[in-house]
């Protein structure tokens, strides 16, 4: 024990005091006993300013979060933003500077989060709301809205808006230049090669987002958008926080592996399963019925056809079975047969050859008609 702070980790408990001082033999009787009560004292109150300090220079992980990073970097990350892509959104879209900044060290560490899109907040509500101090330790407090802004629109009209504003603060927090990034940048050229979060890439999420949800029964439309935004952007975090890979090439990456949960589903495409081969198979059944009633009464002079019955689109049945493959869509499109079986080579919606979508046969007796994936992939029934 050479100083308070050895003193304060040289006992572990009270107990330890006792046998420490009794160890002392010209401390005997009554003299022993005050002696222990004030080494006992005296390592309480060691012990009780120590963790004061300690608690004093801690700064709670969500305070930090939460906090503004310095002036100079909040204004050099906006001011990047606007000399690459010469853009100045309203106070209504752009994102507040409590959410720049934390997205810019979640970035910066590595430690990116879902982030809860219904907490997003404009730079309106940052200058529109007021702040009061609010006390997380001893000698440490935090600044929070006084009042939170109620969520009154759940729409998805709503949503999609805040989704814009947190694309938005996530490209302004990663408008900086990637790592290894070519010299001169071209026409054509990966945006992702170039900058850590790049602003097309995100449109294109949300985009995507708005034109797939439009086509959703509005019953079920927030539901669905709302399962599949937060599935993808839990695939970011997982990826970006395990990887080397800036955000822009993961969300680029999960939007090619994860295309196919955004089409709508297939009754909204098709209509009802089964309803269409049961419009277009009236006869077929008054044919089978026929033959039923035939049978009960013992008429069985007419033998029963050799020809194969015809599907909805004129084929025989057999080529229009669960499992097999289509060369058109319902309404004519023609689809591409090298892209179903993985040998096509265009990186595109369609080429000459057809449109890009699964030929699947599926039970509703339609293709599959989704992108993404070829008939070779195709894992729907």
């Amino acid at each position: 024990m050479e100083n308070l702070e050895g003193f304060r980790y040289y006992f572990t408990e009270e107990k330890e005091i006792d046998a420490f001082v009794a160890a002392e033999e010209s401390l005997t009787g009554a003299h022993q006993r005050i002696q222990v009560a004030r080494v006992r004292r005296a390592w309480s109150a060691v012990r009780h300013n120590g963790l004061r300090r300690e608690n004093r220079n801690t700064v709670p992980s969500v305070a930090e979060d939460d906090d503004l990073i310095d002036e100079g970097t909040l204004k050099e990350v906006r001011v990047s933003f606007w000399k690459r892509y010469k853009t100045k959104c309203p106070v209504e879209v752009n994102p507040s500077d409590q959410l720049v900044s934390r997205l810019f060290r979640e970035m910066d560490k590595r430690l990116l989060t879902v982030y809860d899109i219904r907490k997003v907040k404009t730079l309106l509500h940052q200058v529109m709301s007021t702040k009061k101090r609010k006390q997380l330790g001893t000698d440490l407090y935090t600044m929070e809205d006084d009042t939170e802004v109620a969520q009154v629109s759940q729409g998805v009209e709503a949503y999609l808006a805040m989704l814009y504003t947190y694309l938005l603060a996530l490209t302004i927090a990663g408008t900086y230049k990637a790592h290894g990034a070519p010299s001169e940048e071209s026409f054509g050229m990966p945006s992702a090669n170039f900058v850590k979060v790049p602003w097309d890439i995100m449109q294109n999420y949300y985009f995507r987002a708005s034109r797939a949800a439009m086509l959703v029964p509005e019953a079920s439309r927030m539901e669905w958008l709302e399962q599949r935004d937060l599935a993808d952007r839990s695939a970011w975090v997982s990826k970006f926080r395990e990887g080397e890979e800036t955000l822009g090439q993961v969300v680029q990456s999960v939007m090619l592996g994860r295309g196919a949960h955004w089409d709508p589903p297939m009754h909204h495409t098709f209509g009802r399963p089964g309803h269409t081969a049961q419009h277009h198979q009236p006869a077929q059944r008054q044919q089978q019925s026929a033959g039923r009633k035939g049978d009960r009464k013992g008429n069985s002079g007419q033998p029963p056809s050799s020809a194969p019955r015809k599907s909805p689109s004129g084929s025989p049945a057999a080529k229009t079975s669960t499992g097999s493959t289509a060369s058109t869509m319902r309404d004519g499109t023609l689809l591409c047969q090298d892209f179903n079986r993985g040998s096509c080579n265009v990186k595109a919606a369609a080429c000459s050859k057809g449109a890009h979508k699964c030929n699947n046969i599926l039970r509703s007796g339609g293709p599959c008609g989704m992108r993404f994936h070829g008939a070779h992939k195709c894992r729907n029934t």
